[in-house]
């Protein structure tokens, strides 16, 4: 060991390298093309070995036009002379057997060097993940048993299922390990953005209530937050307003702007937050509130169905009620609009309106609170230990969670523990939910909930389970201990791909959530009403692909809602393909596009419409480079769904026809490809 270390620049005369796409399906042909560079200053004849010891794959070649020849060997080698201060390159053909990160073992011998590569190939099951997840609350004062099972259907892709089982002292353990994480769909309008920033606060502030000690949670939060800030800004508008996706795209909206205010104050206790930015966003709330104290409803996120002006409104007022400071400044508005909620809540019935003008009069002491929650009582679901809210905009997640915000201090711990097991178990493994919205009221709730009753982290609790396959057959057994000291940690279990049920048994005091969390592929499209998708793909002369792409919304017949809320679509390319982003501008002058995204290293396009409206069709095209040497390409999906409403999806397969002579070297292409 030296007392001063000091840099030393290295340099190898002779190396390998492998480039290698996002990802592949099984049972397709890729062309490993690996490059090896010679820098000394002679030629050298070297022989490069592929090594599948491990049976991951198999070694192809072209047999005649239609099928290829599995080679069965373990290793494959081929020669390749090298000139002095060159590369020269060459390629295997393989065919992925299974679904894993398979390892690609290459070596490079000659007679004055040597290197050797082990690089990781990302193969994944055709179709489409489902995910699914199963929570349980228990809440335990004498042992308890219970029984969970995994729903995977039949025609469920082979090999592309997996179970886990997990256990947290804590509900917000899920949450704490996935923050950046949370909700399964992307994030690219100014609403969906704040699901990385406001579950950051209440994390923070859930730590600092509870008094748990936890740095590195809060310091990954704190930055979060910066970043989240950041981003929010470049949706801000010169006046103050922000929108779905700015002002270049699209108009002021008052109801993201109340959103966006609220959020900033609550993060201003953690983070640095101009109040300018604040003052503005109120400000221009102001400007669009009538004589009568009602706030007008501007911009576009939701069909008018999803939200009326009732709700709306209430929702408003919980932005100005959020602080003492901007209460007092605003206390005129706020009369106002008060008044005009109070006014209209005789003649209001919607659910989740109700919900929101409940957690607003709550927040303003207002006595008119008493007469909105009979009301919603009135309308709760109540079925095997549960209770939650519904309504036609299938957003009851939203409206349960609003409602457990102001139950918590009116109601006795048992009259609400149904209304939290059927929270719960709407979770998904992150510790979110379905949308943002969904996620960012839903851990409020549970939040508020934990900080009223202190019912989590002080368990001290044991919990064996045990996995059966579909013929009840034992397949695995493990044993959780929870405590004080990892009440926030989340055990977790990977268990074998059979599991088709389990079964637990909890011993001890105290509570934890229970998750059973599994996914598996379906290469089927899908059968709920909606949307439709209409697919081209086609090869131009540029020997790009081009996916012509039209999308419609076709709501159920007997359905009232005529359009979308935003509505997202997800195109996954063909294996060996990446999106080519010049075209994108083509894709925004289409009418009704707001934005275009890629994700997994440009291999998945996302187009964003502000709305779509029944009878009206849309179509955008879409075009590819071919970056990587793929053929006998799987199905791919197109999916496309209403982002708070997920009960509206529809998805499409597509596919490209291409055979092994398109991306065969040498011998490896035998006589039929000539």
């Amino acid at each position: 060991m030296t007392e001063n270390p000091f840099k030393i620049n290295v340099f190898q005369p002779f190396f390998i390298d492998v480039n290698l796409p996002y990802s592949v399906k099984r049972g397709e042909v890729i062309a490993i093309p690996v490059i090896i560079f010679n820098y000394m200053d002679k030629i050298l004849d070297a022989e490069i070995t592929i090594d599948n010891t491990d049976k991951e794959y198999d070694f192809t070649e072209v047999y005649n036009e239609i099928e290829e020849s599995i080679l069965n060997a373990q290793k494959r080698m081929k020669r390749v002379s090298v000139p002095p201060n060159s590369g020269e390159s060459l390629s295997f053909m393989i065919r992925p057997t299974v679904v894993a990160d398979i390892e690609l073992k290459i070596n490079a011998i000659s007679q004055l060097a040597g290197d050797a590569i082990h690089k990781k190939l990302k193969v994944e099951a055709e179709g489409v993940t489902q995910y699914k997840n199963q929570a349980l609350f228990l809440n335990l004062e004498k042992p308890q048993e219970a029984s969970l099972e995994v729903a995977i259907p039949t025609e469920a892709v082979k090999d592309s299922e997996y179970v886990e089982f997990s256990v947290v002292g804590d509900l917000l353990g899920p949450t704490v390990k996935n923050l950046n994480e949370l909700v399964r769909k992307p994030y690219g309008c100014g609403e969906q953005n704040m699901v990385n920033f406001v579950p950051n606060i209440l994390v923070l502030h859930y730590l600092e209530a509870m008094q748990i000690d936890m740095p590195n949670v809060a310091s990954k939060a704190k930055n979060f937050l910066e970043i989240g800030y950041q981003r929010e800004l470049t949706y801000k508008h010169k006046n103050g307003a922000y929108s779905a996706f700015g002002e270049d795209r699209s108009t002021p909206n008052t109801w993201l702007t109340a959103y966006v205010a609220r959020s900033f104050i609550q993060a201003s206790k953690y983070t640095t937050i101009d109040e300018n930015v604040i003052q503005q966003a109120f400000e221009f709330l102001i400007a669009n509130q009538e004589k009568s104290g009602q706030f007008k409803q501007t911009g576009h996120l939701f069909s008018p169905t999803h939200q009326n002006d009732v709700g709306f409104n209430a929702y408003v007022l919980l932005a100005f009620l959020e602080s003492e400071k901007y209460a007092e400044v605003y206390q005129k508005q706020i009369e106002k609009c008060l008044e005009y909620v109070v006014s209209q809540l005789e003649n209001e019935k919607d659910s989740y309106a109700l919900s929101i003008a409940a957690t607003a009069l709550h927040k303003a002491n207002h006595k008119a609170v008493g007469v909105v929650l009979e009301k919603l009582q009135a309308q709760a679901k109540e079925e095997n230990g549960f209770k939650w809210w519904t309504s036609a905009n299938h957003n009851d997640i939203e409206i349960t969670a609003y409602a457990l915000q102001t139950l918590v201090d009116t109601e006795s711990t048992n009259q609400i523990l149904p209304i939290i097991k059927w929270l719960i178990g709407q979770r998904n493994s992150n510790g979110g939910f379905d949308s943002t919205q969904d996620t960012v009221v839903g851990l409020e709730a549970l939040i508020k909930f934990s900080k009223k009753f202190s019912i989590t982290g002080n368990s001290i609790m044991s919990i064996t389970f045990k996995a059966f396959d579909d013929g009840k057959k034992e397949l695995s057994q493990h044993r959780f201990e929870v405590n004080k000291d990892n009440s926030l940690v989340l055990q977790t279990h990977v268990l074998p791909k059979s599991t088709r049920s389990i079964s637990l048994e909890a011993d001890g005091v105290g509570s934890s959530l229970i998750q059973l969390s599994y996914q598996y592929n379906l290469a089927t499209k899908d059968d709920r009403p909606g949307f439709k998708l209409d697919i081209k793909p086609k090869i131009l002369p540029s020997q790009q692909l081009q996916i012509n792409i039209c999308a419609n919304y076709q709501p159920a017949v007997d359905d009232e809602i005529k359009e979308s809320n935003m509505a997202v679509m997800e195109v996954a390319l063909p294996s060996g393909y990446i999106a080519d982003n010049e075209k994108f501008n083509d894709i925004l002058a289409v009418e009704r596009v707001q934005r275009v995204d890629t994700e997994n290293s440009n291999t998945k396009v996302i187009v964003y419409f502000d709305t779509l409206v029944e009878g009206e069709q849309v179509c955008v095209a879409i075009v590819a480079d071919k970056a990587f040497a793929v053929a006998k390409q799987k199905p791919v999906p197109a999916t496309l769904y209403d982002y708070y409403n997920s009960v509206y999806r529809g998805t499409e397969y597509y596919q490209i026809e291409s055979s092994l002579c398109d991306i065969c070297e040498g011998s490896d292409c035998g006589t039929a490809c000539k």
